[in-house]
């Protein structure tokens, strides 16, 4: 028995790495899309909020001074959207780049794999031949009378 290890077993180690690689790059794919999804909640929330407090009209009989409150406040709120509204752009980037690292890696690991498939299902022939090969040379190798009785 050939006591070498084959291809398949030789390159265990770096299957192992590539998969890894792979598991970790998922997980960062993972949390940008949780990012994202947390910064477009809020993004919404500030929205509405907007919307609700800003949307109507006070009334005149509103002090100057809490009118001018009010319209600052807004100005503030307004300003916290677009902070917002970069951060969600952000995380969408990021987002994009830890799908394309994801992806990358997934690819990686799927060439390794398909090598590594390859090499086991050659080797397997070779051996499957080399043990053929034997048993066609045994059965020339036998005494006639034996393969009579």
């Amino acid at each position: 028995m050939n006591t070498k290890a084959t291809l398949g077993k030789r390159l265990d180690p770096i299957r192992r790495l590539a998969q890894n690689r792979e598991d970790d790059a998922a997980r960062r794919f993972a949390e940008s899309q949780a990012t994202l999804a947390r910064h477009e909640a809020q993004l919404q929330e500030m929205e509405r909020y907007m919307n609700e407090y800003g949307g109507g009209r006070p009334g005149t009989s509103l002090m100057p001074s809490l009118l001018a409150n009010r319209e600052a406040f807004l100005r503030q709120l307004a300003e916290a959207l677009r902070w917002q509204a970069g951060a969600v752009q952000e995380a969408r980037s990021k987002l994009d780049q830890a799908r394309d690292l994801w992806l990358n890696k997934h690819r990686d690991t799927d060439v390794l794999e398909a090598l590594i498939d390859r090499s086991d299902k050659s080797e397997q022939q070779l051996r499957e031949r080399r043990l053929q090969r034997e048993l066609d040379e045994f059965a020339q190798r036998r005494p006639p009378s034996a393969m009579a009785g």
